[in-house]
């Protein structure tokens, strides 16, 4: 009996996640908590007691790294019985939600009428694949039109390979592949097939990509190709010649050069006539509804299951030839979500997901931003976005008023506003006639931009007292140093060292004066405020640069959006607040107003979009800032959406994750009308 590495590695990873844990919690941790309330150090410890509580974190660290590993590795496998069980319970779980299996399920059918095969250049058909498979070598490419049945075909052949693979240690073991997930080329380099294949080998079946590569090397892997009409049609060249030296079946709706083609028939008068009768009563109506025109059209598994479906137990007087479009209206009609799922649908159904994946959680803004209407768009970058900045410089002028005095914050305001507009990464926006147009967008951006920056000013009085206890040359030193690095990110051109000196050296002569704390004490507001405006910035320019050229266009008709008063008007409202506030009405220390203006200059540098880490932290902001548009057509409810989608069979569930029941029905919700989809269902 063989051992698999793989099993013996992770039931030795788990024996030590489970005796670390058991060491820490009863022996360490008792411990540490004894020794730090008062209590006298076991014996057991002896000299090392004042290291348990080290011991504690390195072993919760060490546990945590163990966790992290069983996640992302516990999976696999370089077994090859493992390997063919785990094959054989996803296909099987694919085959299990395929429309046709949900089809026989809703019927009451024991089966599928029975596709007939044909290899090119003979007259004859048949209906073993298995046969066929071996006749022509183990190599060739099922072609059918879409919904003939290929795909089932496929999964059905491997299931018949996993039996003879464990029946023949020498046969290959099979997989199936969606090629819906392979690109020519990735986010920066072309796409190496042999990579894309052993992830998902690993990825769908648990095959460790050390075993992969060795049984691919061999020839001992069978590869199944499904989805190849996925693949975007300027990339199916490369496609079809990087997979050559894999495949030995592939689904096509079209032959593929240099491999043997067998071509699905359609069905027959006789066998739809058949899958009719063997469903009596229950469609008894429907034999004399097909029309020559029907008829035409019926030659597919998949528009004999959506007709069976759509009129099943109903009296059916005339057919649709949409069968599709029928067989969604019938699904949702009187379904009190039908509207919002259908919306919802046309959204997942437009995102072109991979894999006929319908997501609950949201992919990256780039596939589906684009997607948008104007007006959501326009209401963030017109409304939505100013209030924000406004706001959050309202709440920072408070904060610096309240603390810092007059001065201080009245410089805020100032290079705040000038600031924003050298940071701005959008040109010129539309602003409609009706000024009340987007009010309550904008008051919800200002009440966001007020609770951000009062946080922000919150963090800046911190790190503006962390020098307070600081030697006074120290405090000095490090003001000077910090203007300088400060002002050569702010500085532009190719010398920016002699300006950046002259900056620095405006603190250094004013501290002679003012002291280096009062100067600290600004910095931090105003470097607190210039990295989280810079982001902020950055973030929108992101955003902005996701939107199609179109949509830029019709924002593009007036003047530009930052020359509207709100950001320095509602600031110095934020000044006098905190001054009254403040009870003292003080104008404060000019050194404080110097270190907030020399803060500020981290703006721009916090601003770029290759500067780590304002650039990841801008990515993240910019995937904050969008996700609310994403509501008009994916709600809240999502999941309940996704549901009844599911108990509807226009999704399936697999592996956890939504798919859509079938490649036409994602293709026609994508180019559906919704308004008139949803005014059909009410009928």
């Amino acid at each position: 009996m063989k051992v698999d590495p793989s099993g013996v590695t992770r039931a030795a990873r788990l024996t030590a996640l489970a005796a670390l844990c058991l060491v820490t919690v009863v022996v360490l941790l008792p411990a540490a908590i004894s020794v730090s309330t008062g209590g006298a150090v076991p014996g057991l410890f002896g000299e090392f007691g004042q290291w348990l509580w080290p011991a504690v974190g390195a072993m919760v660290l060490v546990a945590i790294g163990l966790a992290i590993w069983e996640r992302v590795r516990g999976h696999e496998t370089s077994n090859r019985t493992a390997a063919l069980a785990r094959v054989e319970s996803r296909v099987k779980t694919l085959l299990a939600a395929s429309l046709a299996a949900q089809t026989q399920i809703k019927l009451g059918v024991l089966k599928q009428p029975q596709l007939f095969l044909r290899v090119e250049g003979e007259e004859m058909a048949s209906t073993d694949l298995e046969a066929i498979y071996d006749r022509l070598g183990h190599s060739m490419v099922v072609v059918g039109p879409v919904g003939s049945g290929r795909s089932t075909l496929l999964r059905e052949l491997c299931l018949l390979l996993v039996e003879k693979a464990r029946n023949d240690p020498e046969a290959p073991i099979p997989v199936v592949v969606d090629l819906a997930t392979w690109r020519a080329y990735g986010t920066r380099k072309p796409t190496e097939f042999t990579a894309w294949l052993l992830r998902e080998m690993n990825r769908r079946y648990g095959i460790s990509r050390s075993a992969g590569t060795i049984w691919l090397r061999r020839e001992r892997v069978a590869v199944l190709i499904d989805g190849l009409d996925e693949v975007p049609r300027v990339d199916r060249e490369h496609c079809e010649s990087e997979l050559a030296p894999f495949a030995s079946v592939v689904s096509s709706t079209e032959p593929i050069e240099n491999l043997p083609s067998v071509y699905v028939e359609p069905l027959s008068r006789g066998q739809v006539l058949e899958y009719i009768a063997s469903v009596s009563p229950r469609l008894d109506s429907l034999e004399a509804a097909l029309t020559p025109e029907i008829w035409e059209r019926l030659d597919s598994p998949l528009a004999l299951n959506l007709l069976a479906l759509t009129h099943l137990d109903k009296q059916v007087d005339t057919i649709g030839i949409d069968f599709v479009g029928s067989f969604v209206v019938e699904r949702l009609s009187g379904q009190r979500g039908a509207g919002p799922t259908i919306r919802a649908l046309k959204f997942l159904a437009r995102l072109g997901r991979p894999d006929l994946g319908a997501p609950v959680h949201m992919p990256h803004r780039r596939a589906w931003l684009p997607l948008l209407p104007t007006r959501p768009l326009w209401l963030l970058f017109v409304r939505a976005v100013p209030s924000a900045y406004a706001g959050g410089a309202c709440a920072v002028a408070f904060m610096t008023g309240l603390r810092l005095g007059a001065w201080a914050a009245l410089v805020f305001v100032v290079a705040a506003s000038s600031l924003l507009v050298l940071v701005n990464k959008l040109p010129h926006v539309f602003h409609p006639p009706g000024r009340a147009h987007g009010i309550v967008t904008a008051a919800l951006g200002f009440i966001a931009g007020v609770v951000a920056g009062l946080l922000v000013g919150l963090v800046g009085l911190w790190l503006g007292g962390i020098g307070t206890p600081w030697p006074y040359f120290v405090a000095y030193v490090f003001v000077v140093v910090a203007s300088f690095f400060l002002a050569l990110g702010f500085v532009p051109g190719d010398a920016p060292v002699p300006w950046a000196l002259l900056i620095a050296a405006a603190p250094g002569i004013s501290m002679i004066w003012t002291g280096p704390y009062a100067v600290l004490s600004g910095m931090g507001i105003g470097f607190s405020a210039g990295v989280a405006g810079g982001i902020f910035a950055a973030a929108v320019g992101r955003v902005w640069r996701t939107v199609r050229p179109v949509q830029q266009q019709r924002m593009r008709l007036g003047r530009p959006w930052w020359v509207q008063p709100a950001v320095p008007v509602l600031g110095t409202v934020g000044l006098l607040g905190g001054l009254l506030l403040g009870g003292t009405g003080a104008l404060g220390s000019w050194g404080g107003a110097l270190g907030v203006a020399l803060g500020l200059l981290v703006t721009p540098t916090a601003a770029r979009d290759y500067v780590w880490p304002f650039d990841a932290l801008a990515e993240v902001a910019a995937e904050g800032v969008t996700r609310p548009l994403s509501l008009g057509e994916l709600s809240f409810r999502r999941k309940a959406l996704l549901h009844l989608a599911q108990d509807r069979l226009l999704l399936t569930r697999v592996d956890g994750e939504y798919r859509f029941a079938h490649v036409a029905l994602r293709d026609h919700l994508a180019s559906c009308d919704p308004t008139a989809l949803v005014r059909a269902t009410r009928r």
